[in-house]
């Protein structure tokens, strides 16, 4: 995609006649985006032969290399790279430095060698780190944002269009041939980016949800999301469009600065400087997982996604952001009123506030009751968000119920937990006590096992509860069925390269019935689908079959049959259990 962008442009350059300076401001955009790309490749190049891709240091110190490089061509090689202008030239200290004399009117200083040695080196100082740190942090921003089948390409696609429509117009063809350059360089980029888009469609298919079809059939990587964020911040400093590019792009913005605050000062300064008084007087040391942090897993997306969001729903309602925030920055480009362009700001802020609250919002979670209809007894419920409803919009989302009901709360205290905003590891360790105490075991061993094994070290007595409902189901297991050989030999996760296994226990996906049916019901019952002598004194714990076997009933000449009326999986254990015993009787009178 890159390369045929690269290409696409030079001939473009050949068809259009540029000229020598044009040509110039082309190809440093050219090879600044090459150099991204490399960057890019050779971290894709370490993931698939090396499993690991190249460290943050080291990517972080070759984008900036690209970018410094990029800085001093940009300044030595065109006439427009030695023009300070505003807002720079605004600065109280550094404006008279860089441009001296400058009235109010005036947005540029057209040739700042005329000022002398000392506006010539303070506008070179200030550029090389202005574009190191414009370009480092684009092209990592949309690196952040490709997690998600066709996320950063929709992203990316609105972006370029709207600096191409800001650029539009905004240079005049005589005195600033470069703005036809620019206008190639970002339709060029929006366009590769909309032939990429169909071989990359998002769908609802997910590592831990395999259900549904994967669209996609090639993928961006590293080498075109660096690339594509290179050329984009290189269109907004050559355009100086970079206040703008800070608007149009504030979706990549929210991606790389909760990624940058989670990862390198949140998560840093709560393991240094936070004391939390639950876990004062415990021996183990505290998960990172349990800080007070504002969203579950960065970049952004990745919360939505963790908390069950449907990806292909999430990735459209990223494109429909991102739109927004282009049509945005677009019409605070072209306003022409200074009021008109402040309100539209105060409306971006306002839109991002919305969209980083709402992290927030879903990251915590409560148990409560579940208004079920044609029900005596109301079902427990885990949800997250907040326990409100305002003029009639609910501000919490269910995510499951589970068997227990409210009989199971004993306390003034437990009832008064209810409904209280906790973190999902408290959530699921309450879920599994209720279903303990209710009877339904397995569903309880889920609760629990829902939990990473750091986070249970913390919570001790669910610990201990959670090894003696597993070591009693164990020997129930043993006593009637012999073990498969998938669970002796039962393959451990892999724990390597650079994103978390898959089969790993997610706490927020919410638990399928599959799950909690584990073919044993709970011990307050007992199963009546084994024949055994009733005059036999001891005491006999039979349980159902697994999940992968089926029922044979005895037919009515002694012989097994197994037609389909007569085999009855798991998952209907209140069918089988009747039938069976209604068979075994007409047998037995027979």
């Amino acid at each position: 995609m890159i390369l045929a962008l690269m290409a696409t442009a030079i001939g473009a350059g050949f068809l259009l006649h540029f000229t020598r300076d044009q040509w110039t401001l082309l190809i440093i955009g050219l090879i600044a985006t090459a150099g991204y790309m490399f960057v890019g490749f050779v971290d894709d190049w370490h993931k698939v032969f090396s499993n690991e891709g190249l460290s943050e240091r080291s990517k972080f110190v070759g984008l900036l290399l690209m970018s410094v490089a990029a800085a001093l061509l940009y300044f030595f090689l065109t006439d427009n790279g030695k023009q300070s202008y505003s807002p720079y030239i605004d600065l109280p200290i550094i404006g008279p430095l860089l441009c001296p004399g400058r009235h109010d009117q005036l947005t540029y200083c057209k040739n700042i060698a005329t000022f002398g040695q000392t506006a010539y080196f303070v506008w070179l100082l200030l550029l090389i780190p202005l574009m190191s740190v414009i370009g480092t942090v684009t092209a990592l921003s949309v690196d952040f944002s490709d997690g998600i089948d066709g996320l950063a390409g929709g992203l990316v696609f609105s972006t370029a269009l709207a600096l191409g429509i800001i650029v539009t117009g905004n240079f005049d063809p005589v005195h600033h041939p470069e703005g036809l350059v620019l206008e190639i360089m970002s339709l060029l980029c929006a366009s590769s980016v909309l032939g990429f888009l169909p071989l990359n469609w998002p769908s609802s298919w997910a590592a831990r949800r395999g259900m549904a079809k994967r669209r996609a059939k090639i993928y961006m990587g590293d080498s075109g999301a660096l690339g594509l964020g290179g050329i984009l911040a290189m269109i907004a400093i050559f355009s100086r469009q970079e206040s703008s590019l800070l608007l149009i792009g504030c979706a990549f913005v929210l991606e790389g600065l909760s990624a940058l605050m989670s990862a390198k000062v949140l998560t840093p300064f709560f393991r240094k400087r936070l004391l939390m008084l639950r876990y004062a007087s415990t021996p183990v040391p505290v998960h990172h997982t349990e800080f007070p942090k504002p969203f579950l897993a960065t970049p952004l997306h990745h919360h939505f996604d963790l908390i069950g969001w449907d990806r292909r729903r999430l990735v459209y309602g990223a494109w429909a952001l991102g739109a927004c925030f282009a049509a945005l920055g677009v019409i605070v480009g072209k306003a022409p009123e200074t009021w008109e362009r402040y309100l539209v700001r105060i409306l971006v802020l306002i839109l991002a506030w919305l969209v980083w609250s709402s992290g927030s919002w879903t990251r915590r979670y409560f148990v409560g009751k579940h208004p079920a209809e044609r029900t005596r007894r109301r079902r427990l419920a885990l949800y997250y968000g907040y326990p409100y409803q305002v003029m009639g919009l609910r501000l919490y989302h269910l995510v499951e119920l589970i068997e227990a009901s409210e009989d199971v709360i004993e306390t003034p205290a437990e009832e008064l937990a209810l409904w209280q905003r906790m973190n999902i590891y408290d959530a699921r360790a309450m879920l599994g006590l209720y279903c303990y105490r209710a009877g339904y075991f397995p569903a309880a061993l889920v609760q629990w096992t829902r939990i990473p094994t750091e986070n249970r070290a913390l919570r001790p007595e669910i610990e201990r509860l959670r090894v003696e409902v597993e070591n009693r189901i164990a020997l129930e297991k043993q006593e009637t069925q012999p073990m498969r050989l998938d669970q002796i030999m039962r393959p451990t996760p892999v724990i390597s390269g650079n994103l978390p296994p898959a089969d790993l226990p997610n706490p927020h996906e919410p638990i399928r019935m599959e799950e909690t049916m584990d073919g044993l019901g709970s011990w307050t019952k007992t199963p009546s689908n084994a024949s055994y002598d009733d005059n036999d004194d001891e005491d006999h714990h039979a349980t159902s079959p697994l999940h992968s076997e089926a029922v044979h009933i005895p037919g009515v000449n002694g012989d097994s049959e197994a037609s389909n009326a007569s085999i009855y999986h798991v998952n209907h254990p209140v069918e089988r259990n009747w039938l069976t015993r209604f068979l075994h009787l007409a047998v037995r009178q027979r």
